[in-house]
């Protein structure tokens, strides 16, 4: 996903291709979020989407977590990603 913003691909596109990969592994849920200038807008953002459930409140949930900077020519946008894959 860094490699795809990093090449000026659509971050929507980017984050449907994350989420159509985590359903191939049989996850119950994903949420992923790109924060910063995105698009190169003059106002930093946050863009989120979630597919399946992903309670991140939850103690005995397993879930992965994964967060990432990304350098891009407008600056530094920074992803996160939420992988539920079972309750303990």
């Amino acid at each position: 996903m860094a490699g795809q913003l990093k090449n000026r691909v659509s971050f929507r596109k980017a984050m449907k291709k994350a989420i159509e990969l985590a359903e191939k592994a049989d996850t119950k849920g994903i949420q992923v979020q790109i924060a910063g200038r995105i698009d190169g807008k003059e106002i930093a953002r946050v863009e989120w989407i979630r597919e399946g459930r992903v309670p991140r409140q939850t103690i005995r949930a397993k879930i992965d977590y994964c967060s990432y900077p990304v350098r891009t020519i407008y600056g530094v946008l920074g992803i996160k990603i939420w992988i539920f894959l079972d309750e303990a």
